[in-house]
């Protein structure tokens, strides 16, 4: 059954040190000149932002305990970890029975920065999951083995981080991994990831298992990019808005025209609209969002409760 949505940001900040924050902020924006906004964020007010965001993945570390679930589908992009050239499927299904992979790669030279997370994995979901998708008119790459072709590292940082800051690994609730295509060309537009989305949903209620899906990734951001350091608050509050109103179908207008704001990691919003879909028309609680320049990112919490029985 399908118990509880979670949708989380996973910028890097979120793991980091406050006093590791300039220099990745400078990192990640390269030569790119930061927007005006950006000199409102004081000490003060970056300060004010951790405690923020320490309180609301408090919040949804506990809202998944109240659940119980049995296991979380954990839908999230690529960035040519686990797959890159030689093969870049639009949607995958992991369907083995544990994954490994790191929270900080590019921390590794800084002790107690990067940390390596293992998971057991629900195998037998999975395939049910994966056939549930084929049977609904999708075409899921299917995947036993994770077997990195561009990084060794494993499983990439839109599964390893939110599995750390949520508790996951932890808590010993096994996962089933869903690679969306955020960023390589050609993409899912907004309709088909809510479609995709709705599909997991239906397969879930299927199930006596106790489901939470949860979408990781966005919100805006663009990170080593033309639109490195800039935040859409504009964007990513009409997506809040809409979830949190239960509006969720107008998420699938979104990709399907040009923007320079949609490009880059703006595209993992796509993992949300997918959330959006497998509850639709239930609103959601918007537990905070913050247009935090210095992590380069739009980062938005949120949960959707159980669908009312129909």
């Amino acid at each position: 059954m399908l118990v509880q949505g979670i949708g989380a940001s996973h910028t890097p900040t979120i793991l980091l040190p406050l006093e590791e924050w300039p220099a990745t902020y400078a990192r990640m924006r390269g030569d790119v000149p930061p927007p005006a906004a950006a000199a409102r964020e004081t000490p003060e007010y970056i300060a004010a932002a951790r405690a923020r965001i320490d309180s609301s993945i408090a919040m949804l570390r506990e809202r998944i305990r109240a659940v119980e679930p049995d296991v979380v589908v954990i839908v999230g992009d690529d960035q040519s970890e686990v797959f890159g050239p030689a093969v870049n499927p639009t949607l995958a299904v992991y369907c083995g029975n544990e994954v490994s992979g790191e929270t900080l790669v590019a921390f590794r030279d800084k002790p107690g920065l990067n940390r390596r997370v293992s998971l057991k994995c629900a195998g037998d979901f999975g395939m049910f999951l994966a056939r549930a998708l084929i049977d609904q008119g999708f075409d899921p790459a299917i995947m036993t083995e994770l077997r990195p072709l561009s990084k060794p590292e494993g499983i990439g940082h839109a599964f390893t981080r939110p599995a750390a800051f949520l508790g996951l690994d932890e808590l010993g609730v096994p996962v089933v991994p869903v690679f969306l295509n955020s960023y390589h060309e050609p993409l899912p537009d907004g309709a088909r990831c809510y479609d995709l989305g709705t599909a997991i949903g239906r397969a879930a209620r299927e199930r006596p298992e106790r489901v939470v899906v949860l979408g990781s990734g966005g919100l805006s951001h663009d990170p080593f990019g033309v639109r490195a350091g800039w935040v859409d608050d504009e964007l990513d509050e009409w997506v809040l808005d809409r979830i949190r109103v239960g509006d969720t179908r107008a998420l699938r207008n979104l990709f399907t025209f040009k923007s320079q704001t949609l490009h880059g990691g703006s595209g993992e919003i796509r993992s949300w609209i997918a959330v959006a879909g497998a509850f639709e028309s239930v609103p959601a609680d918007v537990i905070d969002y913050i247009p935090l320049h210095h992590a380069i990112t739009g980062i938005g919490f949120a949960s959707w409760p159980a669908p009312a029985a129909s």
